[in-house]
């Protein structure tokens, strides 16, 4: 209704179950995408190391990945996650030349419910994206097909290995840098009722 300042005071309520939200498009209401993001986590030392370096002569750097370096990111399945939707990993990286050829990236995972649910399966599931640069420093996003992980609930963990490995023909021989690594999920935009499970009773 309208108060005297002419503001709108609206509650707006939800079912609990889980599937209820916020859809987008009126023609084919889906759930829409938002970004899970990541610290990139790294040893500090050893040979599959990325180096933290200067990207060019620029003011900026980055790690760089070299083939088979690594890194690590742990991924918190927030309240808002659509049940039983897929998720999608993706490489933010950028090149420092233009060699045309892909830079093939590879993605061990392994996932579990957390409140004392479930325990991580480290022999992990692998998957890929691979991709080129059209320009140099230009901002790639190299993503993986749909990743279907049976079970995901809020407050569960994802969590990745990240590897930059050989693509099968002829390899990138730019400076390769990543900035971050990140999760689109299909998001119903509202809470759980419950902050741990049953999420929804």
């Amino acid at each position: 209704m309208w108060n005297d300042s002419h503001d709108i005071d609206v509650d707006i309520t939800f079912p609990k179950n889980p599937g209820s939200g916020i859809k987008v498009d009126k023609s084919v209401p889906v759930f829409g995408f938002r970004d899970i993001l990541g610290a990139i986590e790294t040893r500090g030392i050893g040979a599959t190391d990325p180096d933290w370096t200067q990207i060019g002569a620029t003011s900026f750097s980055a790690y760089k990945f070299s083939l088979n370096d690594l890194c690590w990111m742990a991924y918190h399945i927030p309240h808002d996650y659509a049940p039983n939707t897929d998720v999608f990993f993706h490489t933010h990286w950028l090149a420092d030349g233009t060699d045309a050829n892909t830079v093939k990236w590879e993605y061990i995972y392994t996932y579990a419910k957390g409140h004392n649910q479930q325990a991580f399966n480290l022999t992990g599931t692998t998957v890929y994206s691979e991709q080129a640069s059209p320009a140099q420093y230009q901002h790639m996003v190299s993503e993986t097909a749909a990743v279907t992980i049976s079970g995901i609930e809020p407050d569960g963990i994802i969590y990745v290995r990240i590897r930059r490995v050989a693509n099968g023909g002829t390899d990138n021989t730019d400076g390769i840098f990543v900035l971050t690594a990140d999760v689109h999920y299909q998001s119903t935009n509202i809470a759980t009722k419950n902050r741990t499970p049953n999420f929804y009773a």
